[in-house]
């Protein structure tokens, strides 16, 4: 143990080495420790002590009993891939269902990865047109190759699932290519009939399975013939993620309108594009397009775009895409008819006016969110509970079936990867008797937008909801010798402040290099990290992690003139 006295009392870091203590004992150990140091009556008065009881909701554990694996995890994105991993390394036998042949889930081979190589190049062809400012000359015409780019976006995804695949196997993940149904509380059948070798391609919208997936090309709808089995199981964990929602739009069938699922199978990129929706996926594929040379309409039912952003994050972006030439956002809007075929498209919108737009162009993205499909999972044989499209969990991932568990894009909230892994963590630290709880107060995001709009915590509108007395310090990236070297000077960052505390419960962004820059900003928050800690932390210059320390600095200093007022 190794103790140190601070303000706050007497942190205490104990350590056991797992090959000889086992992990559910030490969590068994620390609990009793806790409570008695937070209770120390009792036996400071010489009396018994209640130990915690190890048998409650949170601390279910894997039921006993003769299984074929100890749990099911269905779906092998990154929360199901995530708990199967953490599960198999405590020597658990564990199987993960998957819909297509490689794992990595949407987030692998139609959402993170594969938009972040077509953002890459688009922040090429961006970047070039300031050049000049340092006075490099001549490359300011940057012309884009669709297929080169497209050659090595696929190349990067089946690298990626292929070292993902060995890896899942080689910590004796059994995993298996299929679409899981439920058909007990302890066990699911396996269906086969519809697998494909292609791992690119996702079934459309409104499918019959699980995974979201209806038909592949070449193959078949899964259950078009009887390729099943039946498998047992201690516990499981689904992990089924959302496809796209496609809003009832006269129109939206056609096959010139795309998803964040078939977005993938351009040919080249659209000289005219529409997009419905300004969340994070819409305002990526937009600005990316208008990159590449698109003229692309925005159009979105809000009143702003980036709801999960904080407002004012929210409203410099807006600013700033109303400088853009080639890209237009309308708020506050109504989509009602799309027609045409593919190239060849119109869009029918109304933004409050007498009279309705519309607006030509070759294809339309939508992009108004996802809803996970809870139907094919047969989720009733198994008697779990859900609230409309979603699966109810508490905050460990349980559902009202004690030993199965939900992740991810399935039971709502942030539907981001990074949330969907953590989540899953947190199932398998349960399931293994290790108490564990996802705090999305402390969860973050980035939107890869130019500049990039990014958030970790908690808003001052959130903070002040909680009860908090928040206070907030922020600066503008226009003052820094980085962002003017690199003309990099739009957007600004915040910080969010425990006014009583010190402690910085959120940071928010918008700037050319926020992706870098959240690094810091998570480790502030999920350390619960001061004003203090920050401001005394020593800075490399010149970086834009400088500013953290900066305004920390300068936030202190405002509050203790404000104290010395109020004396």
């Amino acid at each position: 143990a190794i103790s140190t006295v601070g303000s706050e009392g007497m942190p205490v870091t104990m350590t056991a080495d797992h090959r000889i203590v086992n992990g559910a004992d030490a969590v068994k150990f620390l609990n009793t420790f806790k409570n008695l140091v937070e209770q120390p009556e009792s036996w400071l008065s010489g009396g018994s002590t209640a130990v915690p009881a190890s048998g409650d909701k949170a601390m279910s554990g894997i039921p006993q009993g003769d299984w074929d694996y100890d749990v099911v995890v269905i779906g092998g994105g990154p929360g199901g891939e995530d708990a199967a991993r953490d599960l198999a390394q405590h020597g658990k036998k564990v199987a993960m269902i998957n819909d297509a042949p490689f794992p990595g889930g949407e987030c692998l081979w139609r959402g993170c990865i594969p938009s972040k190589a077509w953002r890459a190049a688009a922040d090429r062809v961006r970047d070039r047109k300031h050049d000049s400012h340092l006075g490099v000359q001549g490359t300011s015409k940057a012309e884009l190759s669709w297929s080169k780019l497209e050659k090595t976006r696929r190349q990067i995804l089946e690298t990626r699932g292929d070292m993902a695949l060995k890896t899942d196997k080689g910590v004796k993940i059994d995993v298996i290519h299929g679409f899981a149904r439920f058909e007990s509380d302890h066990s699911v059948s396996i269906d086969t009939s519809g697998n494909s070798d292609d791992p690119h391609v996702r079934a459309e919208h409104g499918s019959g399975d699980a995974q979201g997936r209806a038909s592949v090309a070449g193959g078949r709808k899964p259950g078009a013939t009887k390729k099943t089995r039946t498998i047992s199981f201690g516990a499981a964990i689904i992990a089924t993620g959302a496809p796209p929602l496609v809003p009832p739009i006269p129109g939206a069938d056609s096959k010139g309108v795309l998803t964040s699922d078939t977005v993938w199978s351009l040919k080249q990129a659209p000289k005219r594009l529409a997009v419905i929706g300004a969340g994070a996926i819409g305002m990526e594929m937009a600005q990316i397009f208008a990159d590449f040379g698109a003229r692309v309409l925005i159009v979105e039912a809000q009143d702003r775009p980036l709801a999960e952003v904080e407002p004012e994050i929210a409203k410099t972006l807006v600013g700033l895409l109303e400088k853009e030439k080639n890209l237009t956002l309308v708020t506050s809007a109504r989509v009602s008819k799309i027609t045409g075929k593919a190239g060849d498209m119109s869009l029918k919108y109304n933004d409050g006016g007498d009279k309705d737009k519309s607006f030509k162009c070759d294809y339309v993205i939508l992009a108004t969110g996802k809803r996970p499909q809870l139907e094919p999972l047969q989720l009733d044989k198994a008697g779990i509970q859900s609230a409309g499209s979603v699966i109810t969990v508490d905050n460990s991932g349980q559902t009202n079936v004690p030993h199965i568990y939900a992740v991810g894009d399935v039971i709502g909230g942030l539907m981001l990867a990074h949330t969907a892994g953590q989540q899953g963590r947190v199932a398998a630290a349960n399931l293994l008797s290790e108490p564990m709880a996802y705090d999305e107060s402390k969860d973050c995001g980035v939107i890869f937008t130019r500049p990039q709009a990014a958030f970790v915590g908690l808003s001052m509108e959130q903070a002040k909801g909680q009860g908090m007395d928040a206070v907030e310090v922020k600066v503008p990236m226009s003052i820094d010798a980085k962002a003017m070297i690199t003309n990099e000077t739009d957007g600004l960052i915040k910080l969010v402040v425990d006014k009583s505390s010190h402690r910085i419960v959120g940071v928010h962004m918008l700037a050319d290099h926020a992706d870098t820059l959240i690094g810091e900003a998570v480790m502030m928050v999920a350390g619960d990290m001061t004003l203090e800690q920050v401001g005394q932390a020593i800075h490399p210059h010149p970086t834009q992690t400088e500013m953290f320390g900066d305004m920390a600095r300068r936030l202190l200093s405002r509050l203790r003139r404000s104290k010395k007022k109020v004396k």
